[in-house]
Order: C-alpha cells, then structure tokens, then sequence
C-alpha cells in the first residue's frame, strides 16, 4: 500500500482497478493526475468540506464521502456538491479566503499543522477539482492509505 493518502480524478473503473492493486500491494501506474495528501483521512476530508462549503456560501452540502466498493475501504469519492464547492475555491474574487480557510482547516484538532502545509493542499485540490467533467464520467476520489 502507498504511505500517503491522495485526490484523483478518473472514471469509477479505472478507480477501483487503481485502488484494488494498491491494497493488494501490487504496482499500480495511474494514467491520471494524482495530488498526495500526507496524514490526510477522511474525516479530515470532510472537515474541509464543511469548511470551504461556508468559504463559498453553499448551505446544505452534504460532506460525507461516498463508499466506492465495500471491498475497498480506503477509496472514497467526493460527493459531486462538494466537488463544486472545492472547485469553487479556485474562483473566490479574494483569494485571501482562500488562505483564511487553510489557516482554520490547519488548526482543526484533527488536523493540526500549518498553513503552510495545508494551504497548498487545499489550492492543488481546488485545481484538481475543477477537473471533474460535468457529465460524471470522472469525479474526484480520496484514497485513504
């Protein structure tokens, strides 16, 4: 299995045959772009959630990581909503709340670092969030290894 948690954008087959080579502890070459995430779970995936969905004034949106397989419970995907919110963030008029967000994700208790750790995480992520198509072929996925 890798050492760091990751976001991805791929379709749901090429997902699962990732994620299923990975926890069988083969090889696995990702045609697709991959942003690692050191000591990132997913909870503290849907922690940001919560918090760039009230940077981006989106009320309502539903947090929690989907299940991909159940015999998979490292692979999550991110609910297309939040998606929207996390792509979003790229597109903020300030990009100070932006950092703003970065500082209050950092200082979570379960987070617990710096700004300068999470605040390229959160831009890279914004990035690769806006990658996710519209028809829902691809979405965008954590893997929590």
């Amino acid at each position: 299995m890798s050492e760091v948690s990751e976001f991805f954008v791929t379709d749901h087959r090429q997902a699962v045959a990732y994620a299923a080579a990975l926890e069988a502890g083969k090889s696995a070459s990702a045609a697709f772009d991959r942003l690692p995430a050191p000591a990132v779970t997913d909870l503290d995936v849907e922690i940001l959630g919560e918090l760039a969905a009230k940077a981006v004034h989106a009320g309502g949106v539903d947090c929690t990581l989907g299940m991909v397989d159940v015999a998979l419970d490292s692979l999550f995907v991110i609910p297309e909503p939040l998606t929207v919110v996390f792509a979003e963030l790229k597109d903020l008029e300030d990009q100070e709340e932006v950092t703003s967000l970065a500082e209050q994700w950092a200082g979570t208790e379960e987070m617990s670092t710096s700004t300068a750790v999470t605040e390229p995480l959160v831009r890279s992520l914004a990035e690769l969030a806006s990658q996710v198509d519209e028809d829902g072929t691809n979405n965008l996925y954590f893997r929590n290894a």
